[in-house]
């Protein structure tokens, strides 16, 4: 080694001297000069004009940038929105704001700057000296109808100030943010709640070239109404078949055959699931006015000495430690709070009286307009399972309108089994890494008439398909409905108003970070109302598509002009398709007040934005 390290110090210093002979020999007179920055600011730049070139070429001929203008694929693509975190759980949401910026919104703004300059200018024709008195009194009466009440400018003002958005619901408390404030006679936004451009995002341009579309692709395409303007959504309606939109579901057949649901694969569900509580954000506002927790202890009041989950943390985490053959059950109920009783609360009320769960439904904070809700059963459940002990039982379970889906957890041996009674033949089997001591983050699924495992973001393979082939309608089989029925800790009925469970037999186990999603509910519209918010629905919607012929809709079904509601043929043709949405490459920036700025040897940094690095990625 040292005789290497000599051999390289020596060839070090030739190379040096090199260096000084040829600087000598071409610069009699001058300095020497070991490094000439010419040629490498040359090659700098030639690099980066090589690079620009060929990303206008990649751009022009293989992928395409487009920015996402409206919120009809949210939360899967943001258009125009406001970046949110509740002020009294923390809870981080997004909220449509696509409307401040839409043609009527830019043709109300240019005739607003018209009346404001005519205003100005008439002001100054008022309160001049010179010009015909008669000039000047139509000036006055005219600047008098300017500024009246319910003159041009106010009316104008307030069909603007109908485009913003003036509040937004948090997700997971119910709490409702004012985002906008009285100036005068005038609404403004609060400076803390800014809006923010859409998603940019790259489309693959030859993904069709060489494969066909696959269903819950994200695509582009040209509106088939104006093809002159793209639009993008989600694909779930291919050549040949019979799309039918059926209670919140897909479901689709072929040349007669019975329809069968559409199911997602598993890395579509886990991207579209949509969560709907999130144990991390707990507003102490409500547990101090005696909200209850949406998990609970589920043992009986009167069992005396039984194994108990326990909190610490208003919630955050549970554990429990249950001796063998004693099981310890933690559920989960919708405790969402109403406008009312945030009202009730800020007047220092106490909530405790006017608890009362109610089914999960469709709610999407994005849309500021509510609509009609609708009860979801497709559901999930995810948190992180720490177990202390080498041994015992966990099991996840689901309520899907009163049938119960369970998945059982051996931690001895690392066995899983799926039950449920709508599942065929033996229980599917499969075997994980969850098994004795250890940490593992967990997500139980029942969706589309499927029950689906992931274990460290990864899915698990069972030995048989966790599916079962159900009813189109409920006449079309045994009738199941959501059982609604109230129920609180030690009540041993299945009821959807308490949807999710945990228990631990044997087990010493503490789960955290529990959160409760739910699966995409796509409305069955036929037409949308006069109203804001107001749709008519169909409780079956069927769409026969021809060869060569598309079915899209959007992720934000309450709000999403897709092929239910096209007027000119519910359909995408072939050639309309532009491609494929590949990543989303430029999410809107984060301020820099948002932001812990860079310190460099002892200097504070603050640039102008930072990358907003969490969601840039896939397009799932």
């Amino acid at each position: 080694m040292a005789e290497r390290s000599e051999r390289a110090k020596e060839r070090l210093k030739d190379h040096r001297a090199a260096d000084r002979g040829a600087s000598a020999s071409g610069s009699s007179g001058q300095d020497e000069i070991g490094w000439n920055p010419i040629p490498g600011l040359r090659e700098t730049i030639e690099s980066i004009v090589v690079a620009f070139t060929l990303a206008l070429l990649f751009r022009g001929f293989e992928a395409e940038a487009f920015v996402i203008p409206t919120g009809s694929m949210a939360p899967t693509l943001m258009g125009r929105h406001k970046d949110l975190a509740c002020d009294a759980c923390g809870r981080d949401f997004r909220v449509g704001s696509s409307a401040e910026e839409d043609d009527q919104s830019q043709s109300l703004r240019t005739r607003l700057s018209e009346l404001e300059r005519e205003r100005a200018a008439l002001r100054r024709s008022v309160d001049s000296d010179g010009g015909l008195p008669r000039e000047r009194e139509a000036a006055r009466r005219r600047l008098e109808l300017l500024e009246s009440d319910r003159g041009p400018l106010a009316e104008l003002q307030a069909r603007l100030a109908g485009k913003m958005v003036p509040a937004a619901r948090c997700p997971n408390c119910g709490n409702v943010m004012r985002l906008v404030k009285a100036v005068g006679q005038r609404m403004e936004y609060d400076a803390r709640y800014p809006s923010f451009s859409g998603d940019r995002i790259l489309v693959d341009k030859f993904a069709y070239d060489f494969a066909d579309p696959e269903r819950w692709d994200v695509v582009v395409f040209r509106y088939p109404e104006d093809a002159k303007t793209n639009y993008i959504k989600r694909l779930v309606g291919l050549p040949g078949e019979t799309v039918a939109i059926v209670r919140g579901d897909i479901w689709v057949s072929r040349e007669g055959q019975a329809p069968v649901i559409a199911r997602k694969p598993p890395a579509r569900l886990k991207a579209m699931l949509q969560c709907v509580h999130d144990s991390r954000h707990v507003s102490r506002e409500l547990v101090g006015a005696g909200w209850p927790l949406c998990w609970a202890d589920w043992s009986s009041p009167d069992a005396a000495g039984a194994a108990r989950w326990q909190t610490t943390d208003d919630g955050r985490s549970w554990s429990v430690s249950s001796p063998a053959g004693e099981t310890a059950t933690l559920r989960y109920r919708h405790l969402l709070p109403t406008g009312e009783d945030w009202d009730l609360l800020q007047a220092g009320e106490s909530l405790a009286d006017r608890v009362r769960p109610t089914v999960i439904d469709d709610f999407q904070p994005y849309n500021a307009i509510p609509t009609r809700p609708h009860p979801v059963g497709d559901l999930a459940v995810e948190f992180v399972l720490d177990s202390r002990g080498a041994a015992g039982t966990v099991v996840v379970d689901l309520v899907e309108r009163g049938t119960g889906h369970r998945c059982v957890f051996d931690l001895a041996d690392g066995a899983v089994t799926l039950e449920a009674a709508d599942l065929p033949g033996d229980p599917p089997r499969a075997k994980t890494r969850v098994r004795g001591r250890g940490s593992w983050r967990i997500m139980f699924a029942n969706v589309d008439d499927e029950l689906t495992l992931f274990v460290n973001g990864r899915p698990v393979t069972f030995d048989r398909p966790a599916t079962w082939a159900a009813a189109m309608l409920p006449g079309d089989g045994p009738a199941r409905e959501f059982v609604l029925e109230p129920v609180k800790p030690g009540d041993t009925r299945v009821s959807d108003l308490a949807p999710a469970g945990i228990e631990a037999s044997g087990a010493d186990v503490t789960v955290r970070g529990l959160r409760v999603l739910r699966d995409i509910y796509y409305i069955g519209a036929v037409d949308v109302g006069a109203r804001p918010g107001e749709i008519f629905e169909e409780d079956v919607l069927e769409f026969p598509l021809e060869a060569g012929q598309f079915f899209v809709l959007g992720d934000n079904s309450a709000a999403s002009k897709d092929s239910r509601l096209w007027l000119e043929g519910h359909h995408v043709d072939r050639q309309l398709l532009i491609g494929r949405a590949m990543v989303i490459f430029w999410p809107h920036a984060i301020p820099a007040s948002w932001s812990v700025p860079i310190r460099i040897f002892g200097m504070e940094v603050r640039l102008p934005c930072w990358p907003n690095f969490g969601r840039m990625g896939f397009v799932r």
